[in-house]
């Protein structure tokens, strides 16, 4: 993971975390798959709404001076809320270092689980996320706010203990 610098998210990101989380949505298999049901433009602003109003619980990637993806713990617990890698970066080790970042937090805090939810039909997700020892916990319907319908839902958790 050479030239990874992971940092906190600064105050006057919050338009490029949001235009990275946008970018490695749309080109999602949900996205794909969505067949119009999302209004997109609203999504992009939501994704630009929480790097504007909440850059304290972010987390950046940069590969060689570029961001490059994001992560946060909204509620500052076990809990990761987003993990988003720009879509011409992925496969490059991003995700891998925000997820041991997050981890990494989640354990000073004296937590000894990680949890997070993704896509049930986001098959690279959760392939990602196994790979890297979480199990799925749950499946079902949830009700997302941002998107404005139900989606089916995994949660999936890791043990962090030793």
């Amino acid at each position: 993971m050479s030239g990874i610098v992971v940092r906190a998210a600064g105050p006057g990101e919050g338009r490029a975390l949001g235009a990275i989380g946008f970018a490695a949505w749309a080109a999602s298999e949900f996205a794909v798959h969505d067949a119009g049901r999302v209004d997109r433009k609203a999504l992009r602003a939501d994704f630009d709404q929480l790097g504007v109003e909440r850059p304290d619980t972010i987390i950046v990637a940069e590969l060689d001076g570029q961001i490059a993806g994001w992560g946060a713990r909204e509620d500052r617990n076990q809990h990761i809320s987003d993990v988003w890698v720009a879509p011409e970066f992925q496969g490059r080790g991003i995700g891998t270092a925000l997820l041991a970042k997050l981890e990494a937090e989640i354990t000073a805090l004296g937590h000894t689980t990680a949890e997070l939810e993704t896509l049930a039909g986001n098959t690279r997700a959760i392939g990602f996320y196994e790979r890297h020892g979480y199990v799925v916990a749950w499946r079902g319907q949830k009700f997302s706010s941002s998107l404005g319908y139900a989606i089916d839902k995994v949660g999936m958790n890791k043990n962090l203990g030793k």
